[in-house]
């Protein structure tokens, strides 16, 4: 059997590079040290995408339905079709919210919330979801 690495670990080991072995040598070049910074830092969100990005955006999904009184299976779903739903639960869910006073601590509020959650914990997992 052949020893293939998983998409992450080889994302991992450019993010390493990038950041070991390439930063060092461009830092005196701000827009090269910038435009590498960056690129490690796509990386990172592509790789937690990866591990994570289909699950959470289930949860996402669900969770909107519910909001809004809607029936979904999100484990039945293709990844597009699930990306497509969520889309349009999220776009429903905000003009209900914009009709309605949300308060704090709503059924609205603390699925906003959770959705913001995942979404950072793909795209800047740094800022802490607590």
């Amino acid at each position: 059997m052949q020893y293939r690495p998983e998409h992450t670990d080889l994302l991992d080991a450019i993010q390493d590079f990038l950041i070991k072995e390439v930063l060092p040598t461009v830092k005196d070049n701000d827009a090269v040290a910038y435009k590498t910074l960056v690129s490690w830092n796509m990386l990172g969100v592509v790789s937690r995408e990866l591990k994570n990005g289909r699950t959470l955006l289930e949860q996402d999904a669900a969770a909107l339905a519910q909001l809004l009184g809607e029936k979904i299976n999100p484990h039945e779903l293709a990844d597009r079709a699930l990306w497509q739903k969520s889309q349009q639960l999220a776009l429903a869910a905000a003009k209900a919210i914009r009709k309605s006073r949300v308060s704090v601590g709503s059924a609205e509020w603390m699925t906003v919330k959770e959705v913001l959650k995942h979404n950072l914990q793909i795209a800047n997992p740094r800022y802490g979801t607590e």
